[in-house]
């Protein structure tokens, strides 16, 4: 019985090689044209598992390289971000050890002040930028202690600004913790003969202790969030009731000033990251 099929099998196999050498010479004797779409045919149907395993073979065998290119290119990245978190820690120690404030998150352009008043009666000053470099009217105006105003009108070389203590300034304001907003401006009131600004629109419920930190919130797309104004140095009187009433202690005074930074970036930016609280654009 084993003798029998093991001839069966051999007399398989000579068909098999006997067939396979006709095809080829039949192969062989069909025009150019006909063996491309007969062996196109047979690539596709019969001999496409092996194809495909034979390029299965060739894109392992090229992935392990890719690989080890991905893992270099991986490895000195990872270098790369180390050093820049270690000089970036250095550069902040180094900024806390000479007392210089962080950097802007935000374009500016750099201003003289060309015209400055008296210490007491600045509202409006002149500095020496203008639409040549990209100034724009309403930009932010600080300094590096916080809020000084807005550009007004704008010319050339030159602008004017309309600093905090202008009567019809206005700044839409909230404390780091984001709780309170209100609106911030000039006061009637002056400490040492120095103007305040009031933080108006606070509800009733909330309540600010002294020296609490007031920024710009960001609303009404001129002052970006962020920006310093003052700190409250005292509680107002609402005659209504209606409201609660702040005495700000601004952080800039606009008469001591002599160089400032004009914010160019779009105006519903973030400035800065207020200390404890939540920044979002």
């Amino acid at each position: 019985m084993g003798r029998r099929a093991g001839h069966d099998t051999a007399r398989g196999d000579l068909l098999l090689l006997a067939g396979c050498v006709a095809f080829a010479l039949i192969a062989m004797a069909l025009p150019q044209p006909w063996v491309q779409g007969l062996t196109t045919s047979i690539r596709r149907t019969a001999l496409r598992p092996l194809v495909f395993l034979e390029e299965r073979a060739k894109e392992d065998y090229s992935a392990r390289f890719r690989l080890q290119g991905i893992q270099a290119q991986r490895d000195s990245f990872a270098l790369e971000v180390q050093g820049h978190v270690t000089l970036g820690r250095e550069n902040d120690n180094l900024r806390a050890l000479l007392a210089l404030r962080p950097r802007l998150s935000r374009p500016y352009l750099p201003a003289e002040v060309l015209h400055r008043p008296t210490l007491t009666d600045s509202r409006m000053l002149l500095i020496g930028v203008g639409t040549r470099v990209g100034v724009d009217s309403f930009a932010a105006v600080v300094t590096a202690d916080g809020l000084l105003g807005t550009v007004w009108s704008v010319g050339p070389n030159a602008s004017s600004v309309m600093t905090w203590s202008h009567p019809e300034f206005r700044a839409s304001a909230v404390t780091a913790e984001g709780g309170v907003l209100g609106l911030v401006q000039p006061s009637s009131v002056l400490e040492n003969q120095q103007p305040l600004l009031e933080l108006r629109g606070v509800a009733l419920r909330d309540s600010l202790a002294l020296g609490t930190i007031v920024y710009t919130s960001g609303l009404g797309g001129v002052f970006p969030r962020g920006i310093p104004i003052g700190t409250v140095s005292a509680v107002g009187q609402d005659e209504l009731g209606y409201e609660r009433i702040y005495q700000v202690r601004p952080f800039v005074n606009p008469g001591a000033v002599w160089h400032v930074l004009v914010l160019t970036a779009p105006r519903d930016s973030v400035f800065l990251p207020i200390p404890g609280g939540e920044v979002t654009p």
